[in-house]
Protein backbone atom coordinates (compact mmCIF):
# COMPACT_ATOMS: atom_id res chain seq x y z
CA UNK A 1 0.00 0.00 0.00
CA UNK A 2 1.27 3.21 -1.13
CA UNK A 3 -1.53 5.75 -0.86
CA UNK A 4 -1.19 8.22 2.27
CA UNK A 5 -3.51 11.18 3.65
CA UNK A 6 -1.33 14.24 3.83
CA UNK A 7 -2.07 17.01 5.86
CA UNK A 8 -0.96 20.64 5.18
CA UNK A 9 -1.95 23.22 7.06
CA UNK A 10 -1.23 26.93 7.81
CA UNK A 11 -3.12 29.62 9.62
CA UNK A 12 -5.43 32.07 7.37
CA UNK A 13 -3.40 34.21 4.48
CA UNK A 14 -0.68 31.50 4.67
CA UNK A 15 -0.85 30.70 1.48
CA UNK A 16 -2.61 26.61 0.96
CA UNK A 17 -4.42 26.98 -1.64
CA UNK A 18 -1.13 28.34 -3.93
CA UNK A 19 0.29 25.21 -2.28
CA UNK A 20 -2.77 22.73 -3.21
CA UNK A 21 -2.69 25.11 -7.07
CA UNK A 22 0.59 24.01 -7.80
CA UNK A 23 0.64 19.91 -6.33
CA UNK A 24 -2.26 19.85 -8.88
CA UNK A 25 -0.04 21.75 -11.71
CA UNK A 26 3.16 19.47 -11.16
CA UNK A 27 1.18 16.18 -11.37
CA UNK A 28 -0.89 16.94 -14.19
CA UNK A 29 1.87 17.98 -16.03
CA UNK A 30 3.81 14.74 -15.86
CA UNK A 31 0.37 12.92 -16.70
CA UNK A 32 -1.27 11.69 -12.78
CA UNK A 33 -4.71 11.64 -12.83
CA UNK A 34 -5.74 14.79 -9.78
CA UNK A 35 -9.55 15.84 -9.14
CA UNK A 36 -9.93 18.99 -7.14
CA UNK A 37 -12.47 19.25 -3.88
CA UNK A 38 -14.15 21.90 -1.87
CA UNK A 39 -16.59 21.99 0.65
CA UNK A 40 -20.12 23.26 -0.15
CA UNK A 41 -19.43 25.74 2.74
CA UNK A 42 -16.48 27.47 1.02
CA UNK A 43 -18.51 29.44 -1.51
CA UNK A 44 -16.20 32.26 -1.39
CA UNK A 45 -14.38 32.10 -5.11
CA UNK A 46 -17.64 30.09 -6.68
CA UNK A 47 -16.16 26.47 -6.17
CA UNK A 48 -13.20 26.96 -7.80
CA UNK A 49 -9.84 27.01 -6.11
CA UNK A 50 -7.96 29.99 -6.89
CA UNK A 51 -5.62 31.91 -4.77
CA UNK A 52 -5.01 35.45 -3.85
CA UNK A 53 -1.16 34.66 -4.60
CA UNK A 54 -1.34 33.36 -7.97
CA UNK A 55 -3.39 33.81 -10.71
CA UNK A 56 -3.92 30.15 -11.83
CA UNK A 57 -7.17 28.62 -10.35
CA UNK A 58 -8.85 25.25 -10.95
CA UNK A 59 -12.05 24.01 -10.69
CA UNK A 60 -13.25 21.88 -7.68
CA UNK A 61 -16.03 19.39 -7.43
CA UNK A 62 -18.27 20.48 -4.82
CA UNK A 63 -18.79 18.25 -1.77
CA UNK A 64 -22.13 18.64 0.47
CA UNK A 65 -23.15 16.93 3.21
CA UNK A 66 -24.58 13.65 0.22
CA UNK A 67 -21.22 13.55 -1.41
CA UNK A 68 -19.50 10.23 -0.64
CA UNK A 69 -15.64 10.22 -1.35
CA UNK A 70 -15.67 6.23 -1.47
CA UNK A 71 -18.90 6.26 -4.50
CA UNK A 72 -17.24 8.83 -6.39
CA UNK A 73 -13.83 7.22 -6.75
CA UNK A 74 -14.79 3.68 -7.45
CA UNK A 75 -15.50 4.36 -10.83
CA UNK A 76 -12.84 6.75 -11.39
CA UNK A 77 -8.65 6.25 -12.22
CA UNK A 78 -7.60 8.83 -9.61
CA UNK A 79 -3.95 9.06 -8.59
CA UNK A 80 -4.02 11.74 -6.29
CA UNK A 81 -7.32 13.71 -4.38
CA UNK A 82 -6.25 17.61 -3.40
CA UNK A 83 -8.94 18.74 -0.74
CA UNK A 84 -9.28 22.30 -0.17
CA UNK A 85 -10.78 23.82 2.94
CA UNK A 86 -10.45 20.63 4.69
CA UNK A 87 -11.92 21.46 7.94
CA UNK A 88 -15.09 22.08 6.49
CA UNK A 89 -15.87 18.44 5.73
CA UNK A 90 -17.81 15.85 7.93
CA UNK A 91 -16.68 13.19 10.17
CA UNK A 92 -18.47 11.08 7.70
CA UNK A 93 -16.60 12.34 4.47
CA UNK A 94 -12.90 11.00 6.82
CA UNK A 95 -13.76 7.94 7.29
CA UNK A 96 -14.75 7.40 3.29
CA UNK A 97 -11.19 9.30 2.47
CA UNK A 98 -9.29 6.75 4.47
CA UNK A 99 -11.22 3.90 2.69
CA UNK A 100 -10.21 5.32 -0.39
CA UNK A 101 -6.96 5.50 0.71
CA UNK A 102 -6.85 1.50 1.50
CA UNK A 103 -8.98 0.74 -1.08
CA UNK A 104 -8.17 2.08 -4.32
CA UNK A 105 -4.16 3.04 -3.07
CA UNK A 106 -4.46 6.97 -3.66
CA UNK A 107 -2.87 9.57 -2.06
CA UNK A 108 -4.46 12.09 -0.60
CA UNK A 109 -3.80 15.70 0.52
CA UNK A 110 -5.52 18.26 2.68
CA UNK A 111 -5.38 21.38 2.90
CA UNK A 112 -6.63 23.89 5.45
CA UNK A 113 -6.58 25.64 8.85
CA UNK A 114 -5.90 23.22 11.66
CA UNK A 115 -7.49 25.79 14.45
CA UNK A 116 -10.35 28.35 14.26
CA UNK A 117 -10.43 31.50 15.74
CA UNK A 118 -10.97 30.16 19.74
CA UNK A 119 -7.77 28.14 19.57
CA UNK A 120 -9.85 25.02 18.71
CA UNK A 121 -9.39 21.87 16.51
CA UNK A 122 -11.95 21.79 13.89
CA UNK A 123 -13.79 18.47 14.92
CA UNK A 124 -12.85 17.49 11.26
CA UNK A 125 -9.35 17.76 12.37
CA UNK A 126 -9.22 16.40 15.55
CA UNK A 127 -11.23 13.28 13.99
CA UNK A 128 -8.85 12.55 11.13
CA UNK A 129 -5.67 13.36 13.27
CA UNK A 130 -4.75 9.45 13.70
CA UNK A 131 -5.24 9.06 9.89
CA UNK A 132 -2.70 11.39 8.41
CA UNK A 133 0.47 10.14 7.31
CA UNK A 134 2.01 13.53 7.07
CA UNK A 135 1.27 17.21 8.98
CA UNK A 136 3.39 19.92 6.96
CA UNK A 137 2.93 22.99 8.06
CA UNK A 138 2.66 26.10 5.53
CA UNK A 139 4.47 29.22 7.67
CA UNK A 140 3.93 32.62 7.63
CA UNK A 141 5.02 35.54 9.27
CA UNK A 142 2.19 37.54 12.42
CA UNK A 143 -0.12 39.52 10.23
CA UNK A 144 -0.59 42.05 12.61
CA UNK A 145 2.82 42.77 14.47
CA UNK A 146 5.24 41.19 11.79
CA UNK A 147 7.69 39.92 13.77
CA UNK A 148 7.06 35.99 14.75
CA UNK A 149 5.68 33.09 13.16
CA UNK A 150 1.75 33.16 12.99
CA UNK A 151 0.39 30.40 14.38
CA UNK A 152 -3.22 31.51 15.17
CA UNK A 153 -6.38 32.44 13.91
CA UNK A 154 -8.04 35.52 14.84
CA UNK A 155 -11.27 37.32 13.82
CA UNK A 156 -11.34 40.57 12.33
CA UNK A 157 -14.37 42.54 13.90
CA UNK A 158 -17.71 41.22 15.04
CA UNK A 159 -18.93 38.47 12.66
CA UNK A 160 -21.37 35.43 13.95
CA UNK A 161 -19.66 31.83 13.80
CA UNK A 162 -21.83 28.59 14.37
CA UNK A 163 -20.94 26.23 17.33
CA UNK A 164 -17.57 24.71 15.79
CA UNK A 165 -16.15 28.21 15.00
CA UNK A 166 -16.85 28.64 11.93
CA UNK A 167 -18.03 31.65 9.07
CA UNK A 168 -16.39 31.54 5.91
CA UNK A 169 -15.11 34.62 4.97
CA UNK A 170 -12.37 37.07 4.78
CA UNK A 171 -12.72 38.32 8.07
CA UNK A 172 -9.71 36.59 9.88
CA UNK A 173 -5.63 36.98 10.27
CA UNK A 174 -3.03 34.87 10.74
CA UNK A 175 -1.20 36.22 13.92
CA UNK A 176 1.72 34.60 16.26
CA UNK A 177 0.45 33.84 19.66
CA UNK A 178 1.77 36.97 21.88
CA UNK A 179 -0.50 39.07 19.26
CA UNK A 180 -3.38 36.73 19.61
CA UNK A 181 -3.25 36.97 23.32
CA UNK A 182 -3.64 40.48 23.03
CA UNK A 183 -6.24 40.74 20.51
CA UNK A 184 -8.27 38.51 22.07
CA UNK A 185 -7.90 39.55 25.62
CA UNK A 186 -10.98 40.89 26.29
CA UNK A 187 -13.61 38.31 24.26
CA UNK A 188 -15.62 35.58 25.18
CA UNK A 189 -13.59 32.57 23.53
Amino acid sequence: MSGKINFYYGVVGSRKSSELLLTAHRNKSVGKRVEVFQPYKNDRDGHVVSSRAMEYTIEAVVVDEEFNFYEYCKNQDLDLLLIDEFQFLSKHHCDQLVQVMIDFDINIFLYGLMSNFRGELFPTVAYMLPYMTTLNEIKTVCGHCGKRKATMNVMIGDVEADSDGISVGNHYNGVCTVCYMELTKNKVR
